[in-house]
């Protein structure tokens, strides 16, 4: 029993150590998704491999607006270019001043060669400031509606376990201190029922857990009480004077 107990302990305490980094994990999703914009800045989700190992698939970028001024070599930054404008993050492998502006060739670092054309610099939606891997995979699920139910359903799952969980340790609990009291019964001379109902009373006095007592068990309790107090009276009174007064 003490084994069950234990174990059910160390259970339930993992399962709220779950449940709390699943709390934190969720608000930094949405930290990451809804708060951050408010900044100023954009968050990006890397969906390739062109610049590993320095920023993995699957990671989620943070960017902050550049001008074309404070561009440098070695900077890695989010850019649209191409005919379809497509979104991509790169790093800047060469700064070109012409008097239309500033225009920068970029690469990949997984890439084996550079970007085949010039971009201007206008065209750089921000420099990459921090790259935090696999948080975009944790944004894309709050991004539909699916993943956020899974997520509802699988906090909700987490909560019920904790929640049965500690009623099974309370309960054991109870019992077993309830029991460790009825052993002080059988020396006090009194019936069963009375012992029962004592070691109950005894339970709640000393704050073994939410036991209630009902009227019926509330009556043989003082009955029984009345009863060992007789018994005691007259004990008194049949035992001869001590002989030393």
């Amino acid at each position: 029993m003490r084994t069950l107990s234990r174990t059910t302990v160390i259970v339930r305490r993992v399962l709220d150590a779950v449940l709390i980094a699943l709390i934190f994990v969720v608000l930094f999703g949405v930290i990451l998704g809804k708060i951050v914009p408010l900044t100023g800045r954009q968050t990006i989700i890397i969906g390739g491999q062109s610049m590993e190992p320095a920023i993995h698939i699957g990671s989620a970028i943070i960017v902050a607006p550049v001008g074309a001024a404070e561009l440098r070599v070695g900077d890695v930054v989010s850019l649209r270019a191409g005919d379809d404008n497509a979104l991509f993050t790169h790093r800047i492998v060469e700064v070109v001043d012409r008097p239309d502006g500033r225009w920068i060739r970029t690469k990949g670092d997984a890439n084996a060669s550079p970007d085949p054309t010039l971009v201007h610099a206008s065209a750089v939606v921000g420099r990459v400031q921090l790259a935090i891997p696999l948080a975009g995979y944790l944004i894309a699920l709050l991004s539909i509606p699916t993943g956020v139910l899974f997520l509802i359903g699988l906090a909700a799952t987490l909560l019920a376990a904790v929640w049965l969980l500690e009623s099974l340790e309370l309960d054991s609990v109870d019992r077993g201190r309830a029991q460790d009291v009825s052993t002080l019964g059988p020396g006090l001379g009194e019936p069963l029922s009375a012992r029962s109902s004592a070691a109950r009373a005894l339970a709640v006095e000393g704050g073994f857990g939410h036991v209630r007592l009902t009227i019926a068990e509330q009556i043989a309790l003082s009955r029984a009480t009345r009863e060992r107090r007789d018994r005691w009276q007259a004990t008194a009174s049949e035992r001869p004077d001590d002989p030393t007064d």
